[in-house]
């Protein structure tokens, strides 16, 4: 794995999504050339999956730490505030 990869890797979430919303916002102001665009939405479509996998590993911590003690999942509205 090189540096970079390395790197990319170990980005935070918000530092993942900061970049996804770099890149659509270059995107849809169109001040990039075809193949930039089109790497550029490669980098999109790969930060959307890792974004989505560290979700679904976040949400199922949370429904492990959520389960009562019968072992039924419980689920609850979160308060604004």
């Amino acid at each position: 794995m090189t540096a970079k990869a390395k790197a990319k890797k170990e980005d935070s979430f918000e530092d993942s999504l900061s970049r996804l919303e770099d890149i659509v916002g270059r995107l849809e102001a169109g001040d990039i050339d075809l193949e930039s665009s089109v790497a550029a939405f490669e980098e999109g479509v790969a930060l959307v999956r890792t974004l989505n996998k560290r979700l679904d590993t976040v949400q199922s911590k949370i429904e492990k730490l959520a389960r009562s003690a019968g072992g039924v999942l419980e689920t609850a509205e979160l308060e604004d505030g």
